[in-house]
């Protein structure tokens, strides 16, 4: 999604019209700092993708995320600041100019920059032109975050927070195709609400949604990261989980059950049991669907024993 060749267009054009030898966008991270995309010139010592830059080091960059403001410095050999800058003492970069690029929350996702090798003295136009290059890198930072919202939205349940069916058919194929490649044991866990429709004639469809989010946060509670929990249907709840056999499967269905019931409200009528049916995917080539419908009738003969025994 990140629109790399659309930045690759204006890096280079940056470069040209300034005609300097360097130009980049630079992505900050907590582990330092890397070069996203850099100008097409043969004297560039920096390729896309370098090595990241500890955060700690005196470059640039650093200055201009950490005071959030556009730092422009026409001769860095003029400037003592700059004596132990590695581009400055190892590279032989002189002139920088740079502009901090945020991501729409206000948080720094970089810099975009050039650097040059002489000692320069822009304008305030080409500064101004800078600042509005900036500007279009920001504007695509915001289509891409209301781009990530969108696509979460897509795949997760507004209920209860977790995955949709569309999201965990989407995420659980990853899973598998990676178990797959590592030899990892997966299985299924298929969980069914008991009377939810008879608890929402009963006390009102907000009760029942209440009910629907303790089984979600019951799930969430006694499932690991690596486990991908979802809301499949109006009742019905899946988790594909990290198992090495059956017994394993079992006892995760236990302790949802066990958290459930710490979950319940103070009317015990008001949040219904679980039905649980468990699988293990021994073929992890056969197709999803299969496995769920697998453990869509394990759990059936679960709700029928129970209802046999009540």
């Amino acid at each position: 999604m990140v629109p790399l060749r659309k930045w690759q267009q204006t890096v280079d054009l940056m470069a040209s019209l300034f005609q300097a030898p360097a130009g980049f966008i630079v992505q900050y991270t907590s582990a330092g700092y890397q070069v996203a995309v850099a100008s097409d010139h043969p004297d560039n010592p920096y390729p896309a993708d370098a090595q990241v830059i500890p955060a700690d080091s005196n470059i640039f960059c650093r200055k201009v995320v950490e005071s959030h403001r556009e730092l422009y410095v026409p001769d860095a050999q003029q400037d003592h600041c700059w004596d132990d800058n590695p581009e400055v003492t190892e590279d032989g970069f002189r002139s920088y100019l740079g502009m901090p690029i945020n991501w729409p929350d206000g948080s720094p996702f970089g810099t975009l920059c050039l650097m040059d090798f002489k000692a320069t003295d822009y304008q305030a136009g080409f500064i101004e032109l800078m600042r509005q290059l900036r500007d279009l890198v920001q504007a695509d930072l915001q289509l891409i975050r209301q781009f990530e919202q969108l696509r979460e939205l897509a795949m997760t349940d507004e209920l209860t927070g977790l995955m949709n069916r569309r999201g965990f058919s989407t995420v659980a194929q990853q899973r598998i195709s990676l178990a797959r490649r590592n030899d990892d044991s997966l299985g299924l866990i298929y969980l069914d609400m008991d009377g939810l429709k008879v608890l929402n004639d009963n006390h009102g469809h907000a009760c029942g949604d209440q009910a629907l989010k303790a089984a979600a946060q019951a799930i969430q509670l006694q499932t690991r990261d690596s486990d991908i929990a979802a809301r499949i249907g109006g009742d019905e709840f899946v988790v594909l989980a990290s198992a090495g056999d059956q017994p394993m499967l079992e006892s995760i269905g236990r302790r949802i059950l066990e958290q459930l019931a710490q979950n319940t409200p103070e009317n015990p009528s008001q949040q219904p049991g679980l039905s649980i049916g468990t699988v293990q995917l021994s073929d992890l080539d056969q197709p999803l669907e299969h496995w769920l419908s697998q453990a869509d009738q394990a759990m059936y003969r679960h709700k029928q024993r129970h209802d046999q025994a009540s």
